[in-house]
């Protein structure tokens, strides 16, 4: 007999970020690969198993292709037993695009896990409730529905594991999205003002107004009165 464990996850996405540049994010199917707690590599498959696609819980993958990452990922059984209490799996991981986010289905060892992130309005009428810290109040929120589903006797240790793995990832996806803004824009601010002085008439006239002013002010060896010799005292 099989169990089934549900987990719903949210973020606020700040005002300064557009939700398509969350979207994007998701599209790049790195970053949730990436985030997530566990994983600790993964590589593109050539093709997706029939049986896979044949889910009714994707979209139709004619208008939308699903993309199958083998994944790795290391499971802690004993903590404090260093390597001796790990476990390292592979498994397939399918990622479909679509219009609101992306939609997930990883099958490891009798365990299915299928998490789709969307990103919604939030507000008073959003259908964000009960996350707490004001997410709800946000004008998009970053949503994670999770189900997962295995053997009910797997599925106290099943739901800990999947509970870690994707508990903060919304979270990760909105900062590494702020993070990445943050340093496009240093680097544009950077190179503006490599510009203003390397190209244009202008340009050239400031450096050279500057190495004018260091002139200047610069003192050189035949510049410095002599001292007498003997200082007397009247």
């Amino acid at each position: 007999m099989s169990a089934k464990h549900n987990l719903h996850t949210a973020a606020s996405i700040p005002a300064h970020l557009s939700p398509s540049l969350i979207i994007a994010a998701l599209h790049d199917h790195t970053t949730a690969l990436t985030l997530q707690a566990l994983t600790t590599g993964h590589e593109k498959l050539p093709n997706t198993h029939l049986d896979t696609l044949k889910d009714t819980y994707w979209f139709p993958t004619d208008l939308h292709p699903v993309t199958t990452y083998s994944v790795k990922e290391c499971i802690t059984l004993l903590p404090g037993m260093g390597e001796w209490g790990r476990k390292y799996i592979t498994f397939p991981s399918c990622f479909q695009d679509t219009p609101q986010g992306i939609k997930t289905r990883a099958d490891a060892s009798g365990v299915i896990v299928r998490a789709e992130f969307r990103v919604v309005r939030g507000g008073a009428a959003a259908e964000v409730e009960g996350e707490g810290m004001g997410v709800g109040d946000a004008e998009w929120v970053l949503v994670e529905d999770v189900e997962v589903t295995c053997a009910w006797w797997m599925m106290p240790f099943v739901k800990g594991k999947m509970e870690q793995a994707h508990r903060d990832i919304c979270r990760k996806v909105v900062e590494k999205v702020e993070m990445q803004r943050r340093q496009e824009a240093i680097a544009k601010t950077a190179a503006r003002g490599k510009r203003r002085v390397d190209s244009g008439p202008e340009g050239h006239v400031e450096v050279e107004r500057l190495d004018t002013q260091r002139s200047e002010l610069s003192v050189g060896p035949d510049d410095v009165p002599m001292m007498p010799e003997k200082i007397t005292y009247r």
